[in-house]
């Protein structure tokens, strides 16, 4: 499968784990699936491309998928797969981590190492599919958190329980907003899980996420700052900072590696090529377009010619 912009969804009805494991395979990476029998295995998977990113939807009956070394090659894409259970008992393992997951919850899973997941019973799940390399340096704080279930009641997680829930039904059809899409849920993503670290998995900061969805909405505000955003939530610079202690990022660093996630999509995008950097860079809040190349340099190991002539190819 070439992992490419597509405005239509797919669906397939699949008889017996061989069909299954043929199209998981193509869609993830090459992985084995067995069940426990004597019922015949079922499933329809329904998939949409946003961009790089790719959406499915899982109804199955149970089975096993195991993503093992043999399973692993050079030339396997690199995924980080956000899955989240709608229904069904689910056992998710990677590393040395182990959990049950619960319909409602989201869990990672990376797969440039081994996983498994164990279904019992009839489940039912949607897959987010991202490349690890558009989580930029979040990518490997994701990575020590897969398998651990984080709830989607509330805050952030409810936003993406919602957005993932429903994307197939309300999926725009032109490419630009495909893409912004696409932009937002991994956004989504890398908030939910940017806070969250195994001792703290199950505690939700409804501020922090507030505080998050607020600067995500607002990376175009030239104005966007620690000191507007703590006024903006009624509590102190000092305390916001405190917020995001235990982060990989600090707000001001977050803020600019959000900044820079977009400027780069932008300046991939052939759609963009009549716009200057200087430009796109000043529609995501950077006005001083000087030291652009050497801030893409230093976050992804690239500059503004390297991606105009990628977006060539």
């Amino acid at each position: 499968m070439t992992h490419r912009e597509d405005s239509a969804s797919r669906s397939a009805r699949l008889r017996g784990t061989e069909s299954f494991e043929t199209v998981a395979s193509a869609l993830f990476a090459p992985l084995r699936v067995s069940d426990p029998g004597p019922q015949e295995f079922d499933a329809v998977v329904d998939h949409t491309a946003i961009g790089s990113v790719v959406v499915v939807r899982i109804q199955a009956t149970a089975a096993t998928v195991t993503r093992d070394n043999r399973s692993i090659t050079s030339t396997d894409v690199e995924w980080m797969h956000f899955n989240l259970h709608h229904h069904g008992p689910l056992t998710a393992a990677q590393d040395d981590r182990t959990a049950t997951v619960k319909p409602g919850e989201l869990y990672a899973c990376d797969n440039t190492r081994p996983y498994r997941l164990i279904g019992t019973d009839p489940s039912d799940m949607t897959v987010l599919c991202i490349p690890r390399a558009s989580l930029g340096r979040h990518a490997d704080s994701v990575s020590r958190r897969t398998a651990l279930p984080i709830p989607t009641q509330d805050g952030i997680g409810g936003l993406l329980d919602h957005a993932l829930s429903a994307v197939d039904d309300g999926l725009p059809q032109h490419g630009a907003a495909r893409t912004h899409l696409a932009d937002a849920l991994t956004a989504l993503l890398l908030a939910a899980f940017a806070d969250t670290t195994p001792e703290r998995i199950s505690v939700a900061s409804d501020l922090t996420d507030r505080i998050r969805a607020y600067a995500l909405a607002h990376l175009d505000d030239p104005c966007l700052s620690a000191e507007h955003v703590a006024r903006r939530h009624h509590v102190s610079v000092r305390h916001l900072h405190t917020l995001f202690k235990d982060s990989d990022l600090t707000f001001a660093a977050w803020i600019r590696h959000e900044r820079l996630l977009r400027i780069r999509r932008d300046l991939l995008d052939p759609s963009c090529a009549h716009i200057p950097a200087a430009a796109i860079a000043a529609q995501w809040g950077i006005h001083d377009p000087k030291h652009l190349g050497r801030a893409l340099k230093r976050e992804f190991g690239t500059t503004v010619s390297d991606l105009r002539r990628q977006q060539k190819n």
